[in-house]
């Protein structure tokens, strides 16, 4: 029965651990925070059992939490709460729905564990609500001290905030499980190892420097494009204010003001008449970019629907019409409110659609339509707020990918090869782009370096295309592609000589291997050296590495996660009787999702057997040191395993080691004879990781056919002798 405890009386609780376990782990596939708390007499309190007082704060606080919850129960609820509103600062765009208790409420130690895309923020979130909690509980000042807190961390959150792109390429990658992590804001390192790929937001790693600077650089690329012989508008660069008016009237009726550098229509202004609003605009320019060094581009103004059109490998995998903002008069309201009320629509929440910015280039267009922010529209008339549909600055984009003619893709993808970026957004005029721009005109006013491509998720109208899938598939064929081979050896006893073959077996055959042991992290042999304790994440960021072999006890798999989503295979060494159920829990919880391949266990090793148990058969290779096969080795071949044994030669040549399914011999080589059982056993272990990498072209290597591949149902099929009879 939940107690009701005396408030102000109480002793602080007190966060007592904080764990990130990193990759795939016992609680999740992904990374999570680990929370324990000593509770005290709190572990079995509700918090409608507090004071009323305190029970007010805590409402406040946390209105989202159900408040007569057990106190451990509320704290992971709370905790969630808070981490995903930092979340959301910082832009993610995939979120935990739970925050998972995992301890009995009765244990004084309670242990809270959630999914976490960044484990330091997520401390942060922690940290803070426990500390209101318990300030609530002996009648603080739990409020200030939250919300200052709360405040402190949505700032240092909206710091880290990712760009939208950004985000919804993390998302896509945590969805096809691509390893990645953030080299810096919306600098993203995808793969491992010589798989590795690099993202800055939507600029490919291959995209060349001279490239993105004439994206950048305006009057670079209207150049390059004209040289080409491509429809782009007249543009001059100026440096004052009499500069730009005369340019303005050399150009002709009505023009664009823009910065020579700039993204996002930031200092753009467009459809300008006259001095005043000519020499105004450029002071607009001018507050956006080092107009000393760069100047101010004035442009002519070509009038027209606007479309952007997404550039992957080159061909057009998206394209949107980019219709400008508007309201409708209901003859009350005035336009002010008609734009609050815009606004307030639940897509414009900055990243399916941008809210609507009241600035100078809006005004003025409302002012040639003789028209202000007081004016009441009447009852259904529809007033254009803006002269374009530029997306960042509050336009619409209506998905028109599958109506773009066949000669506008053609034309698309030659401005994206005269620029050389792979990935682009082309800003195009023209009347309709379902007709080819050879019958009714095209002019391009920008290329983007680093387009963005979350809209594409959200149109108006149209079809959603998630161009983040199709970025990364363009990088790799198939997900898996992005992973270096990964051999986990696990055990309490003999895992880092049985790494260490492993590693030597690799190099022997010309690889470039990361081994990370207890005894320390290497390349090709070579130590290296960290700031921090090794984790496999850290050898896999080597550009050259091909493969990774990692050794490490079930403690510590179970206590820090496994650091990797996946392997190739596991081999299984020694381990202590008190750790079994242990490492039963990891082959149930962790190993037998995260492993791709096969098992590798000794035959006589009775506890890493019993630990495996569960696994399906056909997954596990065992390894005997003896000359017969005995009884237990004959079973597991009938059943569809593979076995790996000593024999005597026929031909007098000596011993070899053996590896065998049921219907025969799969490969065999001679036995170096070591003084010690344990050796000859890591060369046994390293000879079936060899075998394997051949036979499932870990480096790209086949040598067998699919029906060889550990999934495949019944015996395996291979030439040979068998060995059942």
């Amino acid at each position: 029965m939940a107690i009701v405890c005396p408030v102000g009386e109480l002793e602080p609780f007190e966060i007592t651990g904080f764990k990130t376990l990193s990759g795939l782990n016992v609680y999740n596939a992904n990374t999570v925070v680990k929370l324990t708390l000593n509770l005290g007499q709190l572990a079995t309190a509700r918090v409608s059992g507090f004071s009323s007082g305190a029970c007010s704060v805590l409402a406040g606080l946390f209105p989202e939490c159900e408040q007569d919850a057990l106190v451990p129960s509320y704290l992971a609820d709370a905790i969630l709460v808070a981490d995903l509103e930092l979340r959301r600062a910082m832009n993610f765009y995939t979120f935990p729905t739970v925050a998972t208790l995992v301890s009995d409420p009765s244990e004084i130690n309670s242990v809270i564990v959630w999914e976490s895309d960044d484990p330091q923020m997520s401390r942060a979130a922690a940290a803070a609500v426990v500390d209101a909690v318990s300030e609530a509980t002996r009648d603080g000042n739990a409020t200030s001290k939250y919300c200052l807190a709360r405040e402190l961390n949505l700032e240092r959150a909206k710091k880290r905030r990712l760009s939208n792109s950004t985000a919804v390429l993390v998302a896509a990658a945590k969805r096809n499980r691509i390893p990645f992590e953030f080299v810096a804001r919306n600098h993203l390192r995808l793969g491992q190892g010589k798989n590795q790929k690099q993202l800055f937001s939507t600029i490919s790693g291959s995209t060349s420097f001279a490239s993105a600077k004439v994206a950048l650089d305006k009057r670079l690329g209207n150049r390059l494009l004209a040289q080409a012989g491509l429809p782009v508008p007249r543009q001059l660069t100026v440096r004052s204010k009499s500069e730009a008016v005369a340019a303005a009237k050399q150009l002709g009726k009505s023009v664009v003001v823009k910065p020579a550098q700039g993204n996002q229509g930031r200092g753009v202004s467009v459809k300008l008449r006259g001095r005043r609003a000519v020499e105004a605009a450029f002071d607009i320019a001018c507050q956006v970019a080092q107009s000393d060094r760069y100047g101010v581009l004035v442009e002519e103004f070509i009038a027209g629907p606007e479309y952007r059109a997404t550039i992957v490998d080159f061909r057009v995998v998206a394209a949107v019409l980019c219709c400008p903002p508007q309201v409708t008069g209901d003859g009350e309201k005035t336009l002010r409110h008609l734009i609050d009320d815009l606004n307030r629509e639940p897509d414009r929440d900055g990243r399916r659609l941008s809210p609507l910015e009241i600035d100078d280039d809006l005004l003025r267009h409302l002012s040639l339509h003789h028209l202000t922010m007081e004016t009441i529209p009447i009852a259904g008339q529809q007033v254009v707020l803006r002269p374009n549909g530029h997306l960042a600055r509050g336009g619409i984009p209506v998905d028109v990918t599958n109506s773009v003619h066949p000669d506008n893709h053609k034309l698309c993808e030659r401005i994206a090869r005269v620029i050389g970026l792979s990935i682009a957004g082309l800003d195009l005029i023209m009347p309709d782009i379902a007709q080819s721009h050879k019958d009714v005109g095209c002019t391009v006013i920008e290329v983007n370096a680093r387009p963005g491509i979350e809209f594409h998720l959200w149109p108006r109208a149209g079809t959603a295309r998630d161009v983040s899938e199709i970025i990364l598939a363009n990088m790799y064929d198939d997900p898996a592609s992005s992973e270096v081979a990964t051999v986990l050896v696990l055990g309490d006893r003999h895992t880092s000589m049985v790494a260490k073959a492993i590693q030597h077996r690799f190099m022997a055959e010309g690889r470039s291997i990361g081994l990370l042991s207890k005894k320390g992290a290497y390349i090709n042999t070579a130590p290296q050296e960290f700031s921090q304790r090794a984790t496999p994440q850290m050898l896999a960021r080597d550009p050259l590495l091909e493969a990774l072999v990692y050794a490490a006890s079930p403690a510590r798999i179970s206590e820090n996660g496994l650091g990797l989503g996946a392997c190739h295979a596991v081999s299984v060494t020694a381990t202590d009787v008190e750790n079994c159920e242990l490492l039963k829990n990891l082959a149930k919880a962790v190993l037998n999702a995260g492993n791709r391949g096969y098992f590798i266990v000794d035959n006589e090793d009775l506890v890493s057997r019993q630990a495996l148990s569960a696994l399906p058969v056909e997954r596990l290779i065992l390894t005997s040191a003896e000359t017969e096969l005995g009884p237990d080795l004959r079973r597991h071949l009938q059943r569809g395993g593979l076995a790996l044994s000593m024999r005597w030669s026929t031909d007098g040549s000596g011993a070899k080691m053996t590896l065998a399914s049921g219907s025969g011999e799969l490969v065999a080589e001679p036995a170096t004879f070591a003084s010690r059982p344990p050796q000859l056993k890591a060369a046994m272990h390293a000879m079936a990781i060899s075998y394997l990498a051949k036979r499932d072209a870990w480096f790209d290597e086949v040598e067998s056919p699919p029906s060889n591949r550990p999934y495949a149902n019944g015996v395996h099929q291979h030439a040979g002798v068998s060995l059942l009879r």
